[in-house]
Formats: C-alpha cells, sequence, structure tokens
C-alpha cells in the first residue's frame, strides 16, 4: 500500500471534528509552503541580480 492510499484510509476513518482539524493543519502547511517558496524565490532573483551588479548595489 502507497503512502498516499494509507493516508486516504486514515482520514476516512477520522471523526468529523479530526476532520477539521487536519483541514486546518493541511491549509496552514500550504501557506507556509507557499511563503517559503516565495522567499527562496526572491533569494534566487536577488543572486541573480548580483552576478553583474552595478558597484554598491547588491545587499
Amino acid at each position: 500500500m502507497s503512502t498516499v492510499a494509507e493516508i486516504e484510509s486514515a482520514i476516512e476513518r477520522l471523526q468529523p471534528r479530526e476532520v477539521t482539524q487536519l483541514t486546518a493543519w493541511l491549509i496552514e502547511y500550504q501557506q507556509m509552503i507557499q511563503a517559503s517558496a516565495e522567499i527562496f524565490a526572491m533569494y534566487d532573483q536577488e543572486e541573480a541580480s548580483c552576478k553583474k551588479p552595478p558597484a554598491g548595489s547588491c545587499g
């Protein structure tokens, strides 16, 4: 059985209150992943801009 199938099976056994808690956690987790991706994208842009910088432009 794959991990996803195991998770799906476990979710099916949750009580409604637990599903609500899981949903809230997943939303928070997705937001954290998105925020991390945005930060890494900013770092990548900063790094790219520093490859041939005008004097004093890198921070």
